[in-house]
């Protein structure tokens, strides 16, 4: 274990900077000093000083080391530091982005990087990008926390990419599946998509989290999980239309959706999404998606009467802005079912 005790940098040779050392008190009772290229997370141990392999790593890391004046030096700390702490296919995602915005901006100073100016010139960038719309925002979206990272450790002095708006409208409160659409959709699909089908439905979850979720997360009455998005714990009562589809899927796996090999479907879930596009189209479906079977959870479940922080505790969303729910809710369907059951309440119908 480290010691919390740290020394200010070394004097005792020309170190480049960034190399700082922690004392350590050994079982003879002699203090050694170890050390370390960068602070907190993400530092890289160097060893003993004044060791061999001290000087090697040193050498090591400083060889991968660009300019620090330099957009490309932010992006080489970002990636030693950060990257390592993010989720596997959350690095590879932010690694084709970064090495675009490395193409565009490395030679930039960090000075140049702050200036008001080079908001236009990042406009223009992701305007040319020959993507979606989508694919371009998640650009700028990482651009953005790589220069705000920037910001906190003092490299830079303003993030410009902070204030670009998007181009995509996460906006789908109009692609709801519609009765005609499920009923079509059962009918056609195998066993093992109609399952992920009816879970998606009945709980609002995202698809990589219903291709993980465990029967372990399967209770009498309820489903609890922890969403790969943030974190966040969930917990959806079982519905009879979920309790009865789950009484038909055999326990194959540790997982509660499996393929027609009886396997999970696996990391990515590649398979699922070719079965579920050859289902999609036997059924003759379009206009909807996956995803958007969470917003029609949402608009359901609304409609049925329940409150936004009860269907929020099913989703996921944070209960500080209600209002995020909206984009998935089809407030037509949920208004004209509302006033239905108002009106038999009072008897008018």
């Amino acid at each position: 274990m480290r010691s919390t005790v740290t020394s200010r940098p070394t004097k005792r040779a020309a170190l480049p900077k960034g190399v700082w050392f922690q004392r350590k008190k050994l079982s003879t009772g002699d203090i050694v000093r170890y050390g370390y290229w960068g602070r907190g997370v993400g530092s890289v141990a160097l060893g003993r000083e004044g060791s061999e392999q001290f000087f090697i790593n040193l050498a090591k890391v400083v060889a991968r080391e660009p300019p620090d004046r330099t957009v490309n030096y932010l992006l080489w700390a970002y990636r030693t530091k950060v990257l390592p702490q993010l989720r596997e296919r959350t690095q590879a995602d932010y690694r084709k982005r970064l090495d675009l915005i490395e193409t565009r901006f490395g030679s930039l100073s960090l000075k140049a990087m702050s200036s008001d100016l080079v908001a236009r010139h990042i406009i223009e960038w992701r305007d040319t990008a020959t993507e979606s719309s989508r694919q371009r925002d998640y650009l700028i979206q990482v651009l953005s926390l790589l220069l705000n990272w920037g910001v906190r450790e003092r490299l830079l002095e303003k993030n410009q990419a902070a204030l670009i708006d998007r181009q995509y409208s996460g906006d789908r409160r109009d692609k709801i599946w519609s009765t005609k659409q499920q009923e079509a959709f059962l009918v056609a699909a195998p066993d093992e998509v109609r399952w992920a089908f009816v879970l998606a439905v009945e709980t609002g979850q995202r698809q990589g989290d219903l291709m993980k979720l465990p029967w372990s997360s399967v209770k009498d009455t309820i489903i609890e999980l922890r969403q790969s998005k943030g974190e966040v714990p969930v917990a959806i009562p079982i519905s009879p239309e979920l309790k009865a589809c789950l009484r038909t899927i055999p326990r194959r796996a540790t997982t509660v959706l499996t393929s027609s090999h009886r396997r999970p479907w696996g990391e990515g879930a590649n398979g699922f999404r070719s079965a579920w596009g050859k289902a999609v189209r036997r059924a003759g479906v379009s206009g909807v998606s996956f995803h958007d079977l969470r917003g029609t959870f949402a608009t359901r479940r609304l409609a049925a009467g329940w409150s936004l922080e009860e269907v929020a505790y099913c989703t996921g969303h944070s209960l500080r802005d209600l209002r995020s729910l909206e984009r998935y809710v089809n407030r037509e369907v949920v208004a004209a079912e509302r006033a239905h059951a108002i009106a038999r309440r009072l008897g008018s119908t």
